[in-house]
């Protein structure tokens, strides 16, 4: 197998496991937190679960497979069922993008140990995959972080910034919802259409990933 095939497969490999197994994670913490907080709305449903197929969407996991990013079906959540809605708004906003970063640090120093451990062809395409996944995991968590109507950054900013904010938002809900679009779009192809001289989330999300990579630091002064 050359270069070429090994890499095509480490990506498309990388990205079946964050459909089966990453995202199941991140669905099953954010259920298990709404419970904690009183709703069991998303225990009741089967979705607590990890067994992929309870989560799969089957765009969302075509948008995965194909470009690396998208999404599972949404957790049933029913925030009214809590003890303090808004607190359980803010604390599941905040779930999915922190489990999705602390699987990436989990991702990242497995890689790293498999890395000085083994010493073969088998362990650099183990170590490759894991650093690949951390990488989605990351560009997923930094997505959801943004401040768009529909990512949970958005969710945070509209439950944070009070009721001024709030009013302000459904007073021009349909504009700042087209302009939201239009302004993901950007982000999402002017690295492209610039060559990459500008590509300010792809900055964003390998700053982040870059960051997240000295959780590694101290294998080097255990284990070297």
């Amino acid at each position: 197998m050359d270069y070429d095939m090994l890499n095509f497969f480490m990506k498309y490999f990388s990205r079946a496991m964050m459909l089966l197994l990453v995202l199941p994670i991140v669905n099953c913490a954010k259920g298990a937190i709404a419970k904690k907080l009183g709703d069991d709305t998303a225990e009741s449903a089967g979705r607590i679960t990890l067994n992929p197929m309870a989560h799969l969407d089957l765009l969302g996991s075509l948008m995965i497979m194909l470009i690396g990013f998208g999404w599972s079906k949404p957790m049933p959540i029913n925030y009214l069922r809590m003890k303090n809605s808004k607190a359980g708004i803010i604390i599941l906003a905040l779930a999915g993008p922190l489990t999705l970063l602390l699987m990436s640090i989990i991702c990242r120093n497995i890689a790293m140990t498999v890395s000085i451990f083994v010493n073969s062809m088998a362990g650099v395409a183990i170590a490759r995959i894991l650093e690949l996944l951390s990488s989605i995991s990351v560009s997923l968590a930094v997505l959801h972080l943004l401040p768009f109507p529909g990512m949970d950054g958005f969710t945070l900013l509209y439950h944070i910034a009070g009721k001024k904010f709030a009013a302000w938002y459904h007073r021009n809900k349909r504009i700042v919802d087209q302009v939201s679009f239009y302004l993901m779009l950007f982000l999402f192809f002017i690295g492209d259409l610039t060559q990459g001289r500008f590509d300010p989330l792809l900055k964003l999300i390998a700053t982040v990933d870059l960051g997240l990579q000295f959780t590694t630091v101290w294998q080097y002064f255990v284990f070297m």
